[in-house]
């Protein structure tokens, strides 16, 4: 009977202790996804091509091998300053030593032949008075000591020639400047002609730069150039392009002049951005632009949800993309998250931390 009588209050307690369904329960579907979110803006976006830039000065004569030899010993190398006339490299000028003491033998010989020569016309001349030789033969002494006198001096300037190359032997600067680039070392032969130091003579600097592709060709004088190295940045304008280093790829070459009171030194590789065109255009954080199969896609915040549209891209720069259609000024886009989303899905929407703009991209650089 006892029993009987507790086993519907049990029955109560246990009712009791079951939890009570609540509204948020009832919700099916995933959980929110927690986003941040930035607005599309129209800005200024520009249509840049990349290359490595080299910074080179205006006036940078090369010295070359002006006699062919041995290098015997360098005495400057790459950044040191030069005056001129100050010795940069010896050949070793053994060979021309011994030219020059052949061609200086032949001086004596036929200044020897030129005097004994002379001397026999003189004679002549009293034996002719005489009418002991003829006027022909007289006539033929004469022309053969003509000739003597024209071989010898054309071996005098054989022989002078000869001791200028053996002071060609030691090559000098021609200009003041620092030596930019060294292109040989001892021991090394090296011909007529060779390059052997690349000098930088102060001055004017300027970019030098190649380019290829399509854009290549939309490259003209006048076009804004970027320059960014060690922390530096720096804008000019291209002054000259010059014809296609390579036929077959288009490539062509570049030159933007740089002020005197730039950061940079001659020798210095810096990043070089052409800008081909300006525009206004309307831009998200690339971080909100997400690749889908159906194409580039961003998610457009509607309440707590988001719609999925797809858009065309343009320019990409400093982390931002240009938005071609799709969307309108102002619309709020997902960008920390949106790699999660889908259409209709539930955000969350994150209050961005303080003193931070909530539109500015992850990484991009403004």
């Amino acid at each position: 009977m006892m029993l009987t009588r507790f086993l519907p209050l049990c029955v109560l307690v246990l009712a009791a202790c079951q939890p009570s369904a609540t509204p948020d329960a009832k919700k099916s579907g995933p959980p929110a996804v927690s986003i941040t979110t930035a607005p599309v803006q129209l800005r200024p976006m520009e249509q840049r091509i990349g290359s490595l830039a080299s910074i080179e000065a205006v006036n940078s004569p090369q010295v070359l091998a002006e006699v062919a030899g041995r290098v015997a010993a360098v005495s400057a190398d790459v950044g040191m300053q030069v005056r001129p006339g100050q010795l940069l490299l010896t050949l070793d000028p053994a060979e021309l030593r011994n030219s020059q003491l052949a061609l200086e033998a032949e001086v004596a010989r036929l200044g020897a032949l030129a005097g004994q020569q002379r001397r026999n016309v003189a004679r002549y001349r009293d034996l002719l008075a005489q009418g002991f030789i003829s006027d022909a033969k007289m006539d033929e002494l004469v022309a053969q000591s003509s000739a003597i006198d024209q071989q010898w001096a054309a071996a005098q300037a054989q022989a002078a020639n000869s001791r200028r190359m053996v002071d060609k032997a030691q090559v000098r600067a021609p200009v003041a400047g620092a030596i930019d680039t060294r292109l040989v070392n001892i021991g090394e032969y090296v011909a007529v002609g060779k390059p052997l130091f690349t000098l930088a003579s102060g001055g004017a600097l300027r970019a030098r730069f190649a380019l290829s592709g399509r854009e290549a060709a939309s490259v003209k004088p006048g076009l804004t150039v970027r320059l960014e190295a060690e922390g530096e940045q720096l804008a000019t304008r291209i002054s000259e392009t010059r014809p296609a280093i390579d036929a077959r790829n288009g490539m062509i070459e570049a030159l933007a002049p740089l002020p005197a009171s730039g950061p940079w030194r001659a020798g210095l590789a810096v990043h070089a951005d052409v800008v081909l065109a300006e525009r206004q255009a309307l831009a998200a954080p690339q971080m909100a632009v997400v690749e889908r199969p159906a194409g580039s896609t961003v998610y457009v915040l509607a309440g707590e949800q988001v719609q999925a549209r797809v858009v065309h891209t343009g320019i990409r720069q400093d982390g931002w993309v240009e938005l071609l259609d799709g969307v309108k000024a102002g619309e709020l886009l997902a960008v920390d998250g949106a790699g999660f989303l889908s259409d209709k899905a539930r955000v969350k929407v994150k209050k961005p931390a303080k003193g931070k703009d909530a539109a500015k991209p992850a990484g991009a650089s403004q």
